[in-house]
C-alpha cells in the first residue's frame, strides 16, 4: 500500500496585504507532474514590500485556519487597503488509501466596520483520478458565513451527512453559531470533525479533511520573520523540529531562552536531547566542528508539582564550550530551522515556508544547502531572499519573481536561455525590462544623493 500524503500545488491570493492578485504554483504542478516525491522549490525574489512576506503570512493563516484555530486579532491588517474581502485559494495534490485526488480549498475573510475580521465563505471540493482520468469536480462542502438560512451545500451532502437525524442538524447549527464567534473556520472546526466522524456515509469526505488537518498539523511548518527577531535580541531560540522512530512522529516548536537557563518539563527533556542529537548530523557539516549540546541544571518541581529541568544551550567548537547566545544570528537561525530542514529534505509530504531564508546566511552556504535539497531532497521548500546565490544554482521554473504590478503580483521570467545566467538576466530585466510586468519601482541615485544631502542639512540647522 502506497503511503498518503499530501501536497500544496498551487497558491492564490487576492486583496492580500499588498497583493491585489497573484498566483504561485510549485513546478511539479507546472510541469503536470502533481504526484512527485521529489523535491519541490520555490524561490520568491523582489524588492522590499512587493508581496514575499505576504505569500509566508497567507501560508501561516493557512495553516492555522486548517488546524481549526481563530483567526490572529490583527488579521484587518492583512486585508488590502480599501478592500473588505481577501481570498486564499489552495490546490492541494493527495494520495490517500491508494486513491488519487486534487483537492481545492477557499476561504475569503471578510472586515466588518467594527474592523473585526471573520471567515466569511469557505469552500472545499475536489476531484478524483478514475482510470486514470480525473473526474468532474465535486463539492463537498461551501459555507456562507452570512446565509441565515443554510448551514452548508451542496443539500445533497448536506442529507447525506444528517440523514433527517435532528440532533445532528442542532450539532451543525451550533458549529456554525462558534465558527462565527470564535473566528475559525467551519470546515476544519474540531466540532465539525466530531460530527463527521459519526457519519459513516461521509467516510470519503470526512477521510479528505481530516486528513488536511493532520498535514497542517504533522507536515506544514511556517517560519515567519517575527521569530528572526527573538532570536537576534537573544531571547530565545525555537527550534522548529519534526523527529520520527519506528513508533511515532513527534514535532512542534520548543521555544528554549537564550539569555538565561531555560525551565522545560522533564517529560521533554528527551524531545530536546533527541532533536539536538539530530540536528548536530547536518549542523557539524554546515558549520565544521559546530555542534551544540544541553547543560543541564537539576531536577526541581513546578508550583504545580510537575517536575521540570533548568537547561542552558551551549555551542562547542573543539573542546570550547560557550553559551549559544554568543553564537552570530546567522548560526541561530540555522539551527532554529536545521530539524525541520531535515525532515523536510527526507520526506516528500512535508513543506517548509521560511521568511528571509538568507538572513545571516553565507551566500555561498546557502547556495550549496539550496542545490542539495533540489537535487536529493524530497520534500518542498518555500522561502524568500535577497540573497541573489541561489539564481545561479536553482533551476528557472523554481524562481519566482515579484512585479511593481499589484493586480499580477508574482511571475516567472519569460524568453531565459538555459545558457543564461540569472542572476545576470535578473540584473539586466531590473535595468532594461524586457518582462511581461515591471519588476522594479526605479529609483534615481540622484534624488537620493540629494535626499541624504538634504536630510544632512536639516540636521545641522535644528
Amino acid at each position: 500500500m502506497n503511503e498518503n500524503y499530501i501536497r500544496i500545488q498551487k497558491i492564490k491570493l487576492k486583496n492580500f496585504k499588498n497583493v491585489k492578485n497573484g498566483t504561485i504554483d510549485f513546478p511539479s504542478y507546472k510541469n503536470n507532474n502533481n504526484f512527485s516525491k521529489k523535491s519541490d522549490l520555490i524561490g520568491l525574489y523582489g524588492q522590499n514590500g512587493s508581496g514575499k512576506t505576504a505569500l509566508i503570512e497567507a501560508l501561516w493563516i493557512l495553516k492555522n485556519t486548517l488546524l481549526g484555530e481563530s483567526l490572529p486579532d490583527n488579521c484587518k491588517n492583512y486585508i488590502y487597503q480599501g478592500k473588505q474581502i481577501s481570498s486564499i485559494e489552495i490546490v492541494f495534490s493527495a494520495q490517500l488509501d491508494d486513491k488519487r485526488y486534487q483537492i481545492f480549498y477557499n476561504m475569503k475573510m471578510k472586515k466588518r466596520k467594527d474592523n473585526e475580521v471573520y471567515i466569511n465563505n469557505e469552500d472545499l471540493s475536489y476531484k478524483k483520478s478514475e482510470k486514470e482520468k480525473w473526474s468532474y469536480k465535486r463539492g463537498i462542502i461551501s459555507y456562507n458565513f452570512e446565509d441565515e438560512d443554510t448551514i452548508f451545500s451542496p443539500q445533497k451532502n448536506y442529507k447525506l451527512l444528517t440523514q433527517n437525524n435532528k440532533e445532528t442538524k442542532i450539532d451543525l447549527k451550533v458549529t456554525k453559531e462558534l465558527a462565527r464567534e470564535e473566528h475559525t473556520s467551519f470546515i476544519f472546526s474540531k466540532r465539525l470533525g466530531k460530527i463527521l466522524k459519526s457519519s459513516s456515509e461521509f467516510k470519503e469526505y470526512e477521510k479528505i479533511i481530516s486528513e488536511i488537518k493532520y498535514y497542517s498539523k504533522m507536515n506544514f511548518f511556517v517560519i515567519r520573520n517575527s521569530r528572526a527577531g527573538m532570536i537576534n535580541a537573544n531571547l530565545i531560540i525555537p527550534l522548529c523540529f519534526q523527529i520520527s522512530n519506528s513508533n511515532e512522529i513527534s514535532r512542534g516548536d520548543l521555544a528554549i531562552a537564550l539569555s538565561e537557563p531555560t525551565t522545560i518539563p522533564k517529560k521533554l527533556l528527551d524531545t530536546v536531547v533527541n532533536v539536538i542529537k539530530n540536528l548536530n548530523i547536518v549542523l557539524n557539516e554546515v558549520i565544521p566542528d559546530l555542534t551544540i549540546s544541553t547543560n543541564e541544571y537539576g531536577e526541581e518541581l513546578a508550583e504545580n508539582g510537575n517536575s521540570v529541568v533548568k537547561i542552558e544551550l551551549l555551542a562547542k567548537r573543539e573542546d570550547v564550550n560557550i553559551p549559544l547566545r554568543y553564537e552570530s544570528d546567522g548560526i541561530k537561525k540555522i539551527i532554529s530551522i536545521l530539524s525541520a530542514l531535515i525532515a523536510m529534505y527526507n520526506k516528500p509530504s512535508i513543506l517548509l515556508a521560511v521568511d528571509e531564508l538568507d538572513a545571516g546566511i553565507f551566500e555561498y552556504l546557502l547556495g550549496e544547502i539550496l542545490e542539495i535539497i533540489q537535487e536529493r531532497g524530497k520534500g518542498q521548500l518555500i522561502f524568500t531572499s535577497h540573497n541573489l546565490r541561489p539564481l545561479e544554482k536553482l533551476e528557472k521554473d523554481s524562481l519566482i519573481f515579484t512585479t511593481t504590478n499589484p493586480n499580477n503580483r508574482y511571475i516567472r521570467f519569460t524568453n531565459v536561455k538555459t545558457t543564461n545566467n540569472l542572476r545576470s538576466f535578473y540584473y539586466r530585466g531590473i535595468k532594461l525590462g524586457g518582462q511581461d510586468e515591471e519588476i522594479y519601482d526605479k529609483t534615481d541615485e540622484f534624488k537620493i544623493a540629494r535626499a541624504f544631502r538634504s536630510a544632512g542639512r536639516n540636521v545641522k540647522n535644528e
